[in-house]
Order: structure tokens, then sequence, then C-alpha cells
């Protein structure tokens, strides 16, 4: 492969390959379509906090529905006492 000559993980080689692939394609089709490379950033931003948002809201339900898992452990553990 051509990372091997930067001594790095075949991991990790495969991830900066995928990367480098993407953003190349990328700025391929900016180009095709004469899309600004500001606008391809503005949306590249976009996408990252919208996933960021997803992300944190699934965190925030998980957390709600363990903490009401909880308090319905602890009533019914004293009804039964």
């Amino acid at each position: 492969m051509i990372f091997s000559l930067l001594n790095v993980r075949k991991k990790t080689a495969a991830v900066i390959a995928g990367i480098s692939v993407a953003a190349l394609c990328l700025w391929g089709i900016a180009m095709w379509q004469d899309i600004s490379l500001l606008e391809l950033f503005n949306m590249l931003v976009a996408v990252v906090l919208m996933l960021a948002a997803i992300i944190l809201a699934a965190l925030l339900l998980i957390t709600l529905f363990k903490l009401a898992g909880r308090l319905l452990q602890r009533i019914r553990g004293r009804d039964d006492a």
C-alpha cells in the first residue's frame, strides 16, 4: 500500500485513504457543479452539527430512559417491602 512508507497500521492507512478519496470526490463534484469551496465547507459544517445534535439527543434519551427505569425499580422495591 502507499501508506506503508509512513509506517502506520493497516486500519489507520485505510482511514487515511478513505478520507482522502472522499475529499477528492467532493472536490471533483464541487468543481463539476461549480460549487464554491466556501459553500461546500458550509454544508460540511451543517452536516457535522446535525450529526452532533442527533448523537446528543440520542444520549439524552438513553439517559432519561435509564433514569426512569431506575425510578420505577425503586418505586416497585418500596411497594414490595
